[in-house]
C-alpha cells in the first residue's frame, strides 16, 4: 500500500499523521535526510525541530544526508528503514541532489513497497510535479543544473507554509509563475498535511 505523509511543517501535525499509522511509534525506523538543509545559511532550527519532534514521540531515527553517496551506498542506508523522512531547506538544492543520486528510483520503488514516504516543506514539494512555482521564495541558483520539476509521485504542485506573514511577500512577487493553466496547486498552512493512502489523497487539518 502507497503511503505518503507532505506538510508544510511535519513537526507541527505530528501527532495527528501517528493516529494513521499502522503500528506504534517505536516499531518504526526513520531514515531522517537533512540534505535540503545543506544549501541554507544559519543554525538549521527547523531540522532541529523535526527531528526532536519524532524523537519525543516515539520513533527511532537515523540522520543522513545523500549528497554524494551512490546509490547502493543509500539503498543500505534504507534497507531496515519503514519510514524515509525528508526535512525542509532548499528544494532546488534537494530535487537535484535526488536525481544526481539516483535517490529518486529508490524512492520510488520503497514507496511502492509499503515504505512510508514522509516529507516536510522542501521535503513534500519533491513529492509533486512541480518545485519551480516558487522560485522566489528558495534561492534556485543552489542547483543551477537541475534537470528536474518534481518526482511526479503525486500529480499535484504543494504550495508550504501558505499564509505565513514571512512569505507573504515572496509568494506575492513569485504570482505570476503561479497563475498557470493545467496544473493542480495546492497552498498548504503550517497545520496542514496531505495523506496520501494508495490512491487518494486527503487534505488533513492537524
Amino acid at each position: 500500500m502507497k503511503q505518503l505523509f507532505l506538510a508544510s511543517s511535519a513537526n507541527s501535525v505530528i501527532k495527528d499523521i501517528i493516529k494513521k499509522l499502522d503500528k506504534a511509534t517505536s516499531e518504526y525506523n526513520v531514515a531522517f535526510i537533512n540534505t535540503a538543509a545543506e544549501a541554507e545559511e544559519g543554525e538549521h532550527w527547523w531540522v532541529k525541530a523535526e527531528k526532536e519532534a519524532l524523537i519525543e514521540n516515539g520513533f527511532k531515527i537515523e540522520e543522513f544526508s545523500i549528497t554524494g553517496m551512490s546509490k547502493v551506498e543509500i539503498e543500505n542506508k534504507l534497507i531496515d528503514k519503514q519510514i524515509i523522512y525528508f526535512c525542509g531547506g532548499n528544494v532546488f538544492y534537494l530535487l537535484d541532489q535526488i536525481i544526481k543520486t539516483n535517490c529518486d528510483e529508490i524512492i520510488k520503488n520503497k514507496i511502492e513497497n509499503g515504505v512510508i514516504y514522509m516529507g516536510s516543506s522542501a521535503g513534500a514539494m519533491v513529492a509533486g510535479i512541480r518545485v519551480d512555482l516558487v522560485a522566489t521564495v528558495d534561492d534556485r541558483s543552489k542547483a543551477p543544473n537541475l534537470t528536474s520539476t518534481g518526482l511526479g509521485i503525486i500529480d499535484i504542485a504543494i504550495l508550504p507554509h501558505w499564509g505565513m506573514k514571512d512569505l507573504h511577500d515572496e509568494y506575492k512577487k513569485g504570482f505570476d509563475a503561479l497563475y498557470i493553466e493545467n496544473v493542480k496547486i495546492l497552498p498548504l498552512s503550517n497545520n496542514q498535511y496531505v495523506w496520501v493512502d494508495d490512491e487518494t489523497i486527503n487534505v488533513i487539518q492537524g
